[in-house]
């Protein structure tokens, strides 16, 4: 790559030198992607040979497996997506998975905390791709060897032939991705629609948001059309 990746380690009580070891010292202006990632995977990707990944009872009943299937594709669409998205990985991450986070400015350190997630294991990626085409997919590809957990945003000018790849790839190293939003061309195997139906926590001109009340509904060629209401973080 002719730029560096923006890569962050999320943990405000990881200092620079745990980054460093974390990371294999790496330099991003010599050091391929692959490489990098590489070394991340060594941390201890969770590999149960189950080929499923946990998820909260709560959602239990929008999957015939009861949890989220290695190798498969999810979208989370709706008024409340990437709460959608981090609430589905939170007790894999608690588990011991590591979630990469890439093309997602939204999701900050706050967000990911309020659903319990271990911000020691959540890596935040910035491809750029915006500037140059291509690196959003082998960065994605690259995730994919050492990551259980993606959660991404899926560019517009990304081909149905590279998107296709990717969802080989995807399925060959059994992780599971979560995109945000549309999905382009990308063959996905259900989608998951969030909407907020009530807020709590306020009052007539006071308190503060506490939590959300939201309805989710499953469609799509692996899910069945169930629902399930739930509350999240405000």
């Amino acid at each position: 790559f002719d730029r560096p990746l923006d890569l962050t380690v999320f943990g405000d009580h990881v200092s620079e030198g745990s980054i460093n070891r974390l990371l294999g010292g790496y330099d991003p202006e010599t050091t391929p992607l692959r490489q990098l990632l590489a070394k991340q995977a060594r941390l201890g990707r969770l590999t149960d040979g189950s080929g499923f990944v946990g998820t909260a009872d709560e959602f239990a009943d929008l999957f015939p497996e009861r949890g989220l299937v290695r190798g498969r594709t999810i979208v989370c669409s709706g008024q409340a997506a990437t709460s959608l998205a981090l609430a589905l990985v939170a007790p894999a991450v608690a588990a011991g998975s590591w979630l990469a986070a890439i093309d997602v400015p939204t999701i900050g350190l706050d967000a990911a905390s309020e659903f319990g997630i271990a911000l020691e294991r959540v890596v935040a990626v910035r491809t750029g791709a915006d500037r140059e085409a291509g690196r959003w997919s082998d960065v994605v590809a690259a995730a994919a060897d050492g990551f259980d957990l993606l959660i991404t945003r899926v560019p517009a000018d990304v081909s149905p032939t590279v998107l296709r790849k990717i969802a080989t790839r995807l399925r060959q190293r059994g992780a599971v991705m979560l995109v945000l939003d549309d999905p382009g061309a990308l063959s996905c195997d259900g989608v998951l629609d969030a909407d907020i139906t009530q807020w709590v926590g306020l009052g007539d001109g006071h308190g503060h948001l506490q939590q959300r009340q939201l309805v989710v509904e499953a469609s799509g060629r692996r899910l069945p059309g169930r629902r399930c209401r739930l509350a999240l973080p405000g």
